[in-house]
């Protein structure tokens, strides 16, 4: 996987590929996090069939209580390439990312940590499961996605917060 390089943004052509990438995390995360780990799903652009996509996969963990977190081996998670974002806090997600190398930074997968069955994880699967239903939505949704890549090339956290908007409108069923 070639990851996304720090302070890039761009999108790709959709890559069967990512699909896989997926499974071999999902597996070594079940691997790495034993028995916090209720369960381990494929969300964002790269989990809906031909969407164009930032070349990094987006995994959702749920775990039966975010504290669990707290007690992750973090210098073995380090061992296999995942570290810790230095993020603003998240109430109720914690995000932790791999990276294919650390100098320049490059990262390939996205772990999105929450409560099993709760908020974030509903809302993750419907956005996925609502792009993957009606191709138009998913359509337009990459469309936006292109436009913001041109707006933000270099500001991911601009690029995220300015699909929001449409995000909220596709979970609520507009």
């Amino acid at each position: 996987m070639d990851g996304l390089p720090a302070g890039k943004v761009f999108l790709v052509d959709h890559d069967d590929r990512w699909k896989e990438s997926y499974r071999e995390e999902a597996e070594r995360l079940r691997e790495l996090l034993g028995p916090y780990v209720i369960a381990v799903e494929h969300i964002g652009s790269t989990a809906v069939p031909g969407l164009r996509a930032k070349p990094l996969v987006d995994l959702l963990v749920g775990l039966d209580d975010l504290a669990g977190y707290d007690r992750f081996d973090f210098r073995e998670l380090g061992a296999h390439g995942y570290y810790r974002l230095r993020n603003e806090p998240i109430e109720g997600k914690r995000v932790i990312a791999k990276f294919r190398q650390l100098d320049p930074p490059v990262k390939t997968h996205v772990v999105h940590i929450v409560e099993h069955g709760g908020n974030w994880w509903q809302k993750h699967l419907l956005f996925r499961d609502r792009l993957r239903e009606n191709p138009e939505t998913a359509r337009e949704y990459e469309r936006l996605k292109l436009e913001l890549a041109e707006r933000h090339p270099a500001d991911e956290r601009a690029y995220a917060d300015a699909k929001l908007e449409f995000v909220e409108r596709v979970l609520a069923g507009n």
